[in-house]
């Protein structure tokens, strides 16, 4: 097996296991609420140096997403927000402003509303969103929050802000684990014109197990027969080496 052949063939590995390695990754997260399913992405890089091989070596670049919403389940959980129509929550992460579209949010011993993960919720204004002590919350389908003060228990209800409602970026975003993403330019964030929120569901991950398990079966044969091949070529190629010193 020549030099150029063999660094063909890892290439060609690297590739099929990065898409494995995805496939795997959106099949562990079936039941993750928000989840959008990952895509691995790879790119060529030309070998350089005055000895380097023909070719390309892949690099493995940031996985992009399917940024289509899940379906909604109802839940019934006041606390739980669905979205549909183009939207995604915005939250406050170490990493700067993130997107998500898992809406299990809870209010933090501070008043802060945030995310499953701590991550406070952006409002319209672009700052964490402080509530009250409520004896009841209400989400609006514009995601307005409104609620009573617990210490006005059957008093009226009060408006407390609106979370902001992003509309999927153009440039791609990058996976932070789980179903959040981090957007290319925070800055070019713009506002769903067609969002809306349904409070008491939540979005399904939106990965179609049928379709992944049939690319996870293929990409695994073709793993296999690459390394086959190359355990062949390999197995030949020392075979003639032998025969050649024999002689």
């Amino acid at each position: 097996m020549s030099i150029d052949s063999f660094y063909t063939a890892m290439a060609g590995l690297q590739a099929v296991r990065a898409r494995m390695d995805a496939l795997s990754s959106n099949l562990a997260n079936l039941q993750t609420p928000g989840f959008a399913a990952i895509q691995a992405l790879t790119e060529a890089a030309p070998y350089q140096g005055a000895n380097a091989p023909s070719g390309a070596d892949v690099i493995a670049l940031a996985p992009g997403g399917n940024t289509l919403a899940g379906p909604l389940t109802h839940t019934g959980n006041p606390m739980n927000l669905g979205f549909t129509g183009d939207a995604w929550l915005e939250v406050q992460t170490s990493n700067g402003p993130a997107l998500t579209r898992n809406g299990a949010v809870q209010i933090t011993t501070d008043g802060i509303l945030s995310d499953s993960n701590g991550n406070p919720v952006l409002g319209t204004d672009g700052s964490p969103i402080s509530l009250p002590r409520l004896a009841s919350l209400s989400f609006g389908s514009d995601g307005s929050i409104s609620g009573v003060p617990a210490s006005q228990p059957g008093g009226q209800s009060q408006r407390y802000g609106q979370v902001n409602l992003v509309a999927t970026p153009a440039a791609p975003m990058t996976s932070l684990g789980g179903s959040i993403f981090l957007p290319s330019n925070p800055a070019a964030l713009q506002q769903s014109q067609v969002g809306a929120v349904s409070q008491g569901y939540l979005n399904a991950s939106n990965v179609d197990p049928t379709q992944e398990i049939v690319e996870l079966v293929d990409a695994s044969r073709s793993y296999q027969l690459q390394t086959e091949l190359m355990k062949m070529q390999t197995g030949g190629g020392q075979q003639l080496n032998a025969m050649l010193a024999q002689g």
